[in-house]
Parts: C-alpha cells; structure tokens; sequence
C-alpha cells in the first residue's frame, strides 16, 4: 500500500499514512523535499490543513483534542520508540493524531512499543473515501478545550529570567523545568496562543525557523544530527499549559537514551 492523499491545500498535503498508530491519525506532507524554515505561503497553508485535519478527525472519531509529533532530518532506527513510521518520500511530515475521552490507547501509548510488536490500524477503502469527502466540505468551527487555571506557564516573568536561552520574531526558545535529556528545549510563540488551530502564519514561519536554530544548537552542544518533537493541543490532548509549546529534543544515532523511552517510564499505568 502506498500512502493515500485525502486533500491538498496549496503548498501541503493531508494524508491517510499506510500504517496508522491509532484509528485517528493523518499526516500533513510538505510538497517540496527540502528541509528549511517556511515561508508565509507555506505557513498559511499549513495551518489551513491543521484546522481542516483536526475537524475532520472530530467529526468522524470524536476527536477532541489533538497531538502532533515531528522530526526534522532524524529517522527513527528500526524500534521506533515513540515515533510513528516515515512517510517514504516525504521530506517533512507532521503526523497529527486524535485524542478523546474513554480512547482504549492513546498514541503515546500505542508508540511507546517497539514498531515490531505494534498493532497498526491499516485503513481501509470506505475510510479514505469518507476522509476525502470530508475534506472537500467546509471545515466546521472547532474549540479546544485548555487546561483550567489562570496562571499560564508560557506567560510568567520566570519564562524570561530563568528558563528562555533566546528568542526572534516572536517566538522564544526555553529550556524546561523538567529536562528529558540534555538537548531538550520548549519552543512557543511570545503572544498567549492557547491553541495550535489559532497561530498566525507569522509565528509558524519563526517556529519553524528556531527549530532549525536549536538544531544548529544542539549540534554544537552535544553532537545531535537531527531533532524531533511533539505538542499537545487541548486538555483531551494532555496539554499542561494554555500556551502552545513545542517539546523539541537533539537526536543522533550514538544517543544515550531516547528521550520517547525516557517518556513512557512516565506513562501511568491506569490511563490509556
């Protein structure tokens, strides 16, 4: 099976992935192979098939809350601890997978065993049509529910004076309260963005582009040829603070740990 293109929006695609680590999981391709910042079209674009990925996925799953997972010049090796499997051909990817209350696994879960021993929801003929149909229409309005409380994390004064390592245009990089590994930061937007479906396409272009910065960084710092990373969208999603922030990791194949496997010794065992 080859992967199934459901939509298009301008610069990105949506597609079915052949091997599907929950029920509720597409990916958005880039259509040029290069990997480097984007442009304003491109960021346009993307958040265009966001918004209509994750309605789609609400409307068909109950989706209400959402994770996204990334990499940017890392393939994972042949366990593929808490990664999905590569799009072939695609030079970047971002799987985006539904979440919801009652779920029987979640995708963390689901990605925290090795690839082998997996039990992937391969889609069928009726769903992709479904997919492709939806996608055709309107997509409906759709709000995330955050987490509760007043106090932002993203937003507080420490942000500034004890965590951030830089910021440009916008977006600043931090480094976490609770490092998984050595080359471990938070990227996210200066403005309060609750969620991923309400970014500007002028934050995506300076997310993007200080992805590639802590790349360069985290090659100086500890030998990373590659990074990956993921964020939560929405309370249903796990999401801990009301701002969105990208948890970004320096990755090589000569690490000593993988941050995913670090990850799920956390997993509680009385949640999916």
């Amino acid at each position: 099976m080859r992967p199934e293109t459901v939509a298009e929006f301008g610069t990105w695609r949506i597609v079915v992935p052949t091997v599907r680590v929950v029920e509720s999981h597409l990916v958005l391709v880039r259509s040029v192979g290069r990997v480097d910042s984007l442009n304003e079209r491109e960021a346009a674009d993307l958040i265009d098939a966001y918004r209509a990925a994750t309605s789609v996925l609400h409307r068909i799953f109950g989706s209400s809350g959402f994770m996204i997972s990334f990499s940017v010049l890392w393939q994972p090796d042949s366990e593929g601890i808490g990664e999905p499997d590569p799009v072939p051909g695609a030079g970047c990817a971002i799987h985006v997978f539904g979440r919801r209350p009652g779920e029987l696994i979640s995708p963390v879960r689901a990605m925290a065993l090795p690839r082998r021993v997996r039990l992937p929801a391969r889609p069928d003929p009726e769903l992709v049509e479904r997919l492709r149909h939806e996608l055709s229409l309107p997509p409906e309005p759709l709000t995330i529910e955050a987490p509760e409380g007043n106090l932002c994390d993203g937003c507080t004064g420490s942000v500034l004076t004890d965590q951030e390592r830089w910021r440009s245009r916008d977006v600043r990089v931090i480094r976490p309260r609770r490092v998984l590994i050595d080359p471990h930061v938070l990227v996210l937007p200066l403005r309060h963005v609750v969620s991923l479906r309400d970014l500007e396409p002028s934050e995506v272009v300076s997310l993007s582009a200080r992805l590639i910065e802590s790349l360069a960084q985290f090659r100086l710092g500890s030998g990373s040829t590659g990074l990956s990373g993921f964020a939560n969208d929405g309370i249903h999603a796990r999401q801990e603070t009301p701002h969105v922030h990208l948890h970004v990791y320096g990755r090589s194949a000569t690490e000593p740990v993988n941050p995913y496997q670090r990850l799920a010794a956390y997993l509680s065992p009385n949640r999916p």
